[in-house]
């Protein structure tokens, strides 16, 4: 019979689990779920609490840790190591709701966090929900001493005193309970982790994945998991989280095209033999995605000029890119030209040629890409794009969520834009500060004129300018001055700006982009131009 796990109950309220989490005594497995929650989930909280409706329990694992640099929402801690560290097996998502919404720094550093009390509706509230209400920050009305300060700061509340001094007292009395295992090694832990999702509580097959397959090695140092994974490509490229799904099906792809495949059988003696990379271990495989990821990413970066994965027209390119360079790591000249032909077709025709981007439709893609056969590999994905002809997206249905709209956006990106309040090309880190983590590009595609009659400038492709400014100040700070041809502008199209032509500025816009993208996608694509294998493709080796 196995070894017995114990476990014990104990409970904590939010001030606890503050200081708990400030003190390094709370980690995060790094096989856990990454956080997920917005704002909205975070106000639902809180406004359970202050109802007195249940919010579920905790299950903790105590167990030994290391020195770590900790991030925990907006929270960062420089932990030292313990035997008596507490790891967050189910409750994540709430913990770091509650010590971070609490948190002055933390709800000042991260918006999700940043919830405020209405004194006046007596709830919490979103701050964009706050309109004309008298409402105190959550951060200040936890800490008595933070809101008598904020009372004396805001006079015309003090008729709220009590109902301040009442909520505060709820907040800082309500108490959870958590389960905390006592022993057991991290297989224990994972198949408590996997039982919780089959009872009910799903987790995504990404999780799923990450809970049966991830790592932590004794010493620490090594943490492998794919949300830790899809940080350090961010960290390294800006090019944004990558949602764990895309991370474990590169995991995935890579070692096979089948993408469907039982998680739980990936590194047993059965499903080896099929494997790209049979030898390889559960630790192994978690390090070569990742660098395959990031050889992808900047690919798509440097050759391509796709700055973030916003950009991406298709999330299915970069889980086909990462088979590729997993397999053929330095690809001969040709090969690239072609690769990138191929990327530029599928943004462009990938939809006629049924490329939705399902599991089947990746797995069909993926099998192209064969080990050994470099060339048949990239002429076998063009091969599934070669239209006769050069046709580029129609500038009047253009949309920021769509395969076309983003191809359309990163052709604009080429021309590195610049920002004409300090005439300055824009550079990825404005994009990456403008767009976080979205999955589309909309934040940073300005719409330079706001209507045009019963004309819908919206979804009109020459509406459209890459900025991170507001529009007002963008039109204001345009002048003969600054680099026009990199926004796709010029002198008369400003003027017909700045006299309110709105018609006429995006008719002659319209004819300028036009043209630029079909001289733009005409070179990228290479629709009509040679497509032979290269000559070593036919030389024959003597042995």
């Amino acid at each position: 019979m196995n070894e017995k796990t114990t476990s014990k109950n104990e409970s904590y309220n939010i001030r606890d689990l503050h200081r708990l989490v400030k003190s390094g005594k709370v980690r995060i497995p790094e096989f856990q779920r990454s956080f997920r929650w917005q704002r909205s989930d975070i106000v639902a909280l809180f406004d359970s609490i202050l109802r007195g409706y249940p919010f579920g329990s905790f299950l903790l694992w105590r167990k030994r840790a290391w020195n770590d640099r900790l991030t925990i929402g907006a929270i960062k801690v420089d932990a030292q190591s313990r035997d008596d560290a507490l790891w967050v097996v189910d409750g994540q998502q709430r913990i770091t709701s509650l010590v971070n919404a609490v948190d002055p720094e933390a709800s000042e550093a991260d918006g999700r966090f940043r919830v405020y009390y209405s004194l006046t509706k007596e709830e919490i509230v979103d701050p964009r929900d706050v309109g004309n209400d008298l409402v105190i920050p959550l951060a200040d009305l936890f800490d008595f001493g933070r809101a008598l300060n904020w009372l004396t700061e805001n006079p015309d509340a003090a008729t709220y005193a009590g109902q301040i001094q009442e909520v505060c007292s709820a907040l800082n009395q309500v108490s959870m309970s958590a389960a905390v295992i006592e022993d057991g090694d991290e297989k224990v832990l994972r198949d408590i982790f996997d039982r919780i999702n089959s009872r009910g509580r799903r987790l995504n097959s990404a999780e799923i994945f990450d809970a049966i397959h991830s790592s932590v090695s004794d010493d620490g140092e090594s943490r492998l998991s794919l949300g830790a994974t899809a940080q350090r490509i961010d960290s390294d490229t800006g090019f944004g989280i990558l949602p764990e799904k895309v991370v474990v099906q590169a995991l995935l792809v890579r070692r096979h095209p089948d993408i469907t495949r039982d998680v739980h059988s990936e590194f047993t003696a059965k499903r080896l033999p099929g494997s790209s990379f049979p030898i390889e271990t559960e630790v192994e495989a978690y390090q070569r995605t990742e660098e395959a990821l990031l050889h992808s990413v900047k690919f798509l970066q440097e050759e391509i000029g796709i700055p973030h994965q916003s950009f991406l027209p298709y999330r299915f390119q970069l889980l086909i890119l990462v088979r590729f360079f997993s397999l053929f790591g330095n690809p001969k000249p040709k090969t690239i030209e072609n690769l990138k032909r191929w990327f530029w077709r599928s943004s462009l025709y990938g939809g006629n040629a049924g490329m939705t981007g399902a599991t089947g439709n990746v797995r069909s893609l993926a099998g192209n890409v064969i080990e050994n056969k470099e060339w048949q590999s990239v002429a076998g994905l063009v091969k599934d794009v070669s239209p006769s002809d050069l046709q580029i997206p129609d500038v009047h249905k253009f949309r920021t969520n769509t395969a076309e709209g983003k191809a359309v956006l990163a052709a604009l990106w080429s021309l590195s834009p610049i920002s004409p309040e300090t005439g300055e090309a824009l550079k990825l880190g404005d994009l990456t500060e403008a767009l976080d983590s979205d999955n589309s590009p909309a934040a940073v595609a300005m719409q330079l004129v706001s209507s045009v009659g019963d004309r819908t400038v919206t979804n009109d492709a020459a509406n459209r300018v890459i900025s991170t400014l507001p529009r007002v100040d963008f039109v204001s700070a345009l002048s003969g001055d600054v680099d026009l041809a990199s926004l796709l502008l010029n002198e008369r199209l400003i003027e017909l700006l700045q006299r309110d032509s709105r018609e006429e500025f995006l008719n002659e816009r319209e004819e300028l982009l036009s043209s630029y993208l079909y001289e733009f996608f005409g070179n990228r694509t290479g629709i009509g131009q040679d497509e032979a294998a290269p000559l070593e493709c036919f030389m024959i080796d003597d042995e």
